[in-house]
């Protein structure tokens, strides 16, 4: 066979790694400048360079370099590949998160390179999602070229394959036959002679063969040049060409079309798995990405939707995003950076979190403004009681418990120290009546027997991205209405809604659950390990077997203590504390009236090192479904894994739904399901940590950790229950006014709620709006949009599948996600 190599030079460069943001970037500038001279020197070298974070840097600082790269693109000798805004994680992000990962990238492309890119890749990132076919074909991709993980971790066929996701779309993957994407100085050579011995045992005449100095820049060199030329003179049955990944890909579909023998084989499913540890280091930078992940697209349909009632500006979050995308980079995310560019990047990412609540509490005050937020008449020098508006966020309605707090007056109830229970409040819904509620404490705990502040707990129902206006006062002679309850505490150190109970004994191993009188786990019940872990940030690098499945315990931890916390009859609370080594784990079990799931909020004080913590489910099972960005996931025992927002643990016909606002690692064997909640590695380290080990190099994730989680036997509303635990119904004390709007309303609805709505926003060129939406329940549907009262019904959606809609002048038109201009040369 004639092979064609594809010479296709690259410069990896990490913006964040062993070096901070500001230095990645301007070594971007650097590298670029570098390439520029020697493309001018070596007209037949070709180069190929992705991540338009890069690029943007490059026109800003220095316009006059960024025009040469253009020049170099018009003549076909500079690729803009990956079509990116850099180069993410593509196990942990959201699905959203990697739509505009593209959207971003590909506009960029289209508007300055004159098209956008249709050749992805991934270099460096560590494993791939089987839903990431899906969202790339949604971008406009055909296919994608990556290295990890490599023929060791993941063996494949062959080197091309179809890569199909669940929803059924599919993009061309390739990874390389020899090497890695980049080269050492003098490593030329033996390199294409490892190329030309492979070529045989593969089926394709085009071959890409990547190399470039790098990670911190670099690129080719004319050494590198040079000894490419020379190897080709001595081997002229080989053609070897400066080639570019588009250039490659074009070659190797024609093959594909023209030889029938080259027919790919077609893979479905993730791409995984290698450096499992980066699944949970550095866990105060994932819950910080996870909470501002959340918190952006809650404030981007927040205001969005507002706008549809209130005619404001629409929201401008696109800075925001970018901090949120650049957070994803696959060495940020993981948890693998120096420790000071870590500090800097969970900074970054907190800070997104305000931005995100001050564009949310803009949008709910102007909404405010327009709603009727009146308050009962009050006696004269008597405080009138508070009006809420209370928001829910998520296009489906909300039934459930929600929690108000209020001032009672501007100073505190004098006449009622010493018994603050006894002040008599009234709660009222939209509709003017008097609300059930149970009183539950306060979030402070100054001046304790004097009331002044109080917070309630009431049943409520909301409609979908809408709102309701409750009062919540302080009224003599108020009785709250009856109760008819099965909440509350049965026994002690027990909690029970009728569903569920959940019980612990100082002691014990773990808290005993059950549904009904079945339980839900094993003897021991909900428990917690400390498993040795000594690998670094990457956790087992080079894949040594006994990093792949961590489950040689250290400590299996105790309770050291129990406490009914909330007796009913609206919800029931039991406070576990859990301990082992030098480290405690407390755990609020919370059951309401009505609710099928128990409720859990965790505070975690680690200290631990060379270890990682696992919350232990005996007897839940070892196969699981996961929810993945892009789709799902069914896996049985595999060792550390990545998941995401949720995890449906099976055993027989038995289902226990996971949900968590934090959590991204996960393990299962022998019946039993563990997730992972942090781990003590150093800082961007590599080798096993041991006792030669320096003590003082500084551990990650050392202190306090806050996370919430729930557990329910429903499957089938696991995926509205994750996406309430994450965007959760919201209250704002409002000025009481008339208004034009109801005390009640919804802005937006789609149904059935198995659709996930991924995003509502402003189309940017001002035409309409911009709907996103995906399968969840893994069935065919033909959603239905309900906008400001004008109902639409979307054209069917593919089971798993992810689809893109603009809604313009009563009209839904389907569009790629990457929603691209006209493009300009």
């Amino acid at each position: 066979m004639n092979y064609t190599f594809h010479l296709i030079a690259n410069s990896h460069l990490d913006p964040v790694w062993q070096w901070d943001w500001r230095e990645g970037l301007n070594e971007g500038l650097i590298t670029v400048r570098t390439m520029l001279a020697l493309m001018d020197e070596l007209p037949e070298l070709t180069y190929v360079r992705g991540e338009t974070v890069l690029y943007e840097h490059i026109a800003r600082e220095e316009p006059e370099t960024f025009a040469r790269i253009q020049r170099h693109v018009r003549s076909g000798r500079w690729d803009p590949i990956g079509g990116a805004y850099l180069q993410p994680d593509t196990n942990l992000p959201a699905a959203e998160t990697f739509a505009r990962i593209y959207l971003h990238g590909q506009r960029f492309f289209a508007r300055h390179f004159g098209r956008p890119a249709t050749a992805a890749w991934a270099a460096d990132s560590f494993g791939h999602s089987a839903g990431l076919p899906e969202l790339l074909a949604n971008a406009g991709f055909r296919s994608f070229s990556f290295f990890r993980p490599d023929p060791g971790q993941r063996p494949l066929p062959g080197p091309a394959f179809w890569w199909e996701s669940p929803g059924g779309s599919r993009v061309l993957g390739y990874r390389p036959i020899s090497g890695w994407y980049g080269c050492e100085r003098g490593e030329v050579p033996n390199r294409l002679d490892g190329f030309l011995q492979a070529a045989p045992k593969q089926p394709y005449q085009n071959i890409a063969v990547f190399y470039g100095l790098g990670n911190h820049g670099g690129g080719p060199t004319r050494r590198l040049v040079r000894d490419i030329q020379a190897w080709a003179a001595a081997h002229p049955e080989v053609k070897v060409e400066h080639s570019g990944l588009h250039r490659f890909f074009a070659a190797l579909e024609h093959e594909i079309a023209t030889r029938p023998e080259a027919a790919p084989f077609v893979h479905r499913g993730e791409l995984g798995y290698c450096q499992r540890g980066c699944y949970v280091s550095a866990a105060r930078l994932k819950s910080a990405f996870r909470h501002a992940e959340a918190a952006l697209s809650r404030a981007e349909t927040t205001a969005t939707a507002a706008a549809l009632a209130t005619a404001a500006p629409p929201p401008n979050l696109g800075t925001a995003w970018r901090g949120l995308m650049f957070n994803s980079f696959h060495d940020i995310l993981p948890g693998t950076s120096i420790e000071r560019a870590l500090d800097e990047q969970v900074d970054w990412a907190r800070g997104l979190l305000h931005t995100a609540r001050s564009t949310e509490f803009d949008a709910l005050n102007a909404l405010a403004r327009r709603v009727d937020t009146t308050v009962p008449a009050a006696p004269a020098d008597h405080p009138t009681a508070v009006s809420l508006l209370v928001w829910n966020p998520l296009p489906h309605a909300y039934a459930g418990p929600l929690e108000l707090e209020v001032c009672l007056d501007y100073r505190p109830v004098f006449p009622y120290q010493n018994r603050p229970e006894a002040v008599p409040l009234e709660v009222r819904g939209p509709d003017g009546r008097a609300l059930p509620y149970q009183r539950i404490k306060t979030e402070h705990t100054f001046l304790t027997t004097i009331p002044w502040r109080v917070r309630v707990l009431a049943d409520v129902r909301l409609p979908a991205l809408g709102w309701g206006t409750f009062t919540v006062g302080w009224v003599e002679g108020a009785k709250a209405p009856a109760i008819r309850s099965r909440t509350g505490s049965p026994r002690a150190n027990t909690i029970a809604n009728g569903h569920y109970r959940v019980q612990a004994r100082r002691g014990g191993s773990g808290v005993a659950l059950f549904h009904g009188a079945r339980r839900l786990l094993g003897p021991a019940g909900l428990g917690a390990v400390t498993v040795d872990d000594a690998f670094g940030s990457w956790g087992a690098l080079y894949d040594e077997p006994d990093g792949l499945h961590l489950l040689t315990v250290r400590q299996a931890w105790k309770v050291t203590g129990v406490e009914v916390v909330e007796h009913g009859p609206l919800r029931a609370g039991l406070w576990v504390r859990l301990a082992g080594g030098a480290s405690s784990l407390d755990l609020w079990f919370r059951l309401s009236e009505g609710r099928d799931a128990i409720d859990v909020e965790a505070r975690l004080m680690w200290n631990e090192t060379r270890a990682r913590l696992k919350l232990v489910f005996p007897g839940a099972g070892d196969q699981a479904e996961f929810e993945v960005p892009g789709g799902v996931v069914s896996r049985g025992p595999a060792g550390e894994v990545p998941g995401g927002r949720w995890v449906r643990i099976k055993r027989g016909p038995r289902t226990l739904g996971l949900a968590s606002d934090a959590l991204y690692g996960f393990d299962s064997s022998d019946g039993t399901f563990r997730a992972s909640v942090v781990r003590s590695s150093r800082y961007c380290f590599d080798a096993r940590d041991t006792a030669a080990t320096p003590e003082w190099l500084p551990v990650t994730d050392r202190g306090e950790y806050r996370f919430k989680f729930l557990l329910t036997t429903n499957g089938d509303r696991l995926p509205q229950l994750a996406r309430e635990l994450e965007q959760p119904a919201h209250s704002l004390a409002v000025p009481p006014h008339p208004g034009k709007l109801g005390r009640s309303g919804s802005l937006v609805e789609l149904t059935p709620t198995s659709v996930r709505l991924l995003a509502l926003k402003p189309a940017e060129d001002g035409a309409g709006l911009i709907v996103r939406v995906q399968e969840t329940a893994g069935r065919a549907i033909a959603p239905r949009l309900t906008l400001a009262c004008n109902r639409y019904a979307l054209p069917r959606l593919p089971a798993h599948a992810i689809a893109t809609y603009r809604v313009h002048r009563g009209r839904v038109t389907p569009v790629l996600l990457t929603e691209l201009p006209k493009a300009k040369a």
